[in-house]
């Protein structure tokens, strides 16, 4: 008898989402395995953005199915997607200036009912046990990624896409990055989709990564062997 295929964690089926002169998303099918890194990258305007507002709920598909653990999402809102265990942390990071960097932790874990022991574990996996009672603005661009996701942990979340963390950083801060995904999908037993624009990064922390251009996705694979594919290249370079 053959080995029992496991049941992807998010798979998408020919998604197809159209705005006003621009299908952003077409025939767009994914499959993300349990406690799979994956990387998303594509050139600006390549619908990344898209397929992750998508899989929140923010946009309905025109066409295709979202599934999470085998069910369909169609109809479920964006706050149920998140007790379910979806969430994404934003390209650029909130906060509220005058609210301590615990406070900002603390509100999740409270809204979420879930233990406060929560807020020293979330900031220890994050690398901000150190800075709890500091205020946010007093935070590099690196500590602001770590807060932003910091608060997104709190949701407890099984499948977590983040948007452009490496964006604005240092390569040694991308590196801090880098090893708190890491992290986070060992001690959290998290599934996680990069989304960013830094390759190298990309290729350092992801252990499959999937191309989009013009709304489809175009390659698939190791890290190494998408770069070197023309069709990947045609549409950086081209």
């Amino acid at each position: 008898m053959g080995k029992e295929e496991s049941m992807p964690v998010l798979e998408l089926q020919d998604i197809n989402k159209v705005f006003p002169g621009v299908k952003a998303l077409s025939d767009v099918s994914l499959c993300v395995e349990k406690g799979e890194i994956r990387g998303l990258i594509g050139p600006n305007g390549s619908g990344k953005s898209t397929m992750i507002a998508t899989i929140m709920g923010n946009y309905r598909p025109d066409g295709g199915r979202v599934l999470f653990e085998g069910r369909d999402l169609a109809g479920v809102k964006v706050w149920d997607r998140v007790r379910r265990g979806i969430n994404a942390t934003n390209q650029t990071a909130t906060y509220v200036a005058d609210l301590t960097i615990r406070r900002h932790i603390e509100l999740g874990v409270d809204v979420n009912h879930f233990p406060k022991e929560d807020v020293e574990r979330v900031a220890e996996i994050v690398d901000l046990q150190d800075a709890l009672d500091e205020l946010p603005s007093a935070l590099s661009a690196v500590g602001a990624k770590k807060l932003e996701l910091g608060k997104v942990l709190t949701t407890r979340p099984s499948f977590l896409m983040l948007d452009e963390c490496f964006a604005g950083l240092s390569f040694e801060e991308g590196e801090e990055m880098v090893n708190i995904i890491k992290r986070v999908v060992s001690d959290y037993d998290v599934t996680v989709l990069v989304v960013d624009h830094n390759l190298g990064l990309v290729e350092e922390v992801a252990q499959v990564t999937t191309v989009i251009d013009r709304g489809a996705v175009i390659a698939e694979g190791p890290f190494q062997e998408i770069v070197n594919n023309p069709v990947v290249v045609d549409a950086y370079m081209g």
